[in-house]
């Protein structure tokens, strides 16, 4: 995902680590944990004005399997 930062995910790890690539690994499970979620369309939709009013969950579905090419016009 473009302009994301995943620094908060270390208040995920149960056991924390200095090793970088235990770090990586254990940020990549979780996301991939997330998206498995997302598929299975288990996650339920962020509500606001005292949980009544759900936000659209649209943009969910181009969080993963997207990318970005550059070229001179964009």
């Amino acid at each position: 995902m473009v302009n994301s930062n995943y620094y908060a995910m270390d208040l995920l790890y149960i056991l924390p680590t200095t090793i970088q690539a235990a770090r990586a690994g254990n940020a990549i499970h979780s996301i991939l944990l997330y998206r498995k979620k997302l598929d299975r369309e288990e996650l339920k939709p962020i509500l606001l004005l005292g949980s009544t009013v759900p936000l659209c969950s649209a943009q969910w579905e181009r969080m993963f399997n997207t990318s970005r090419i550059p070229g001179e016009e964009t």
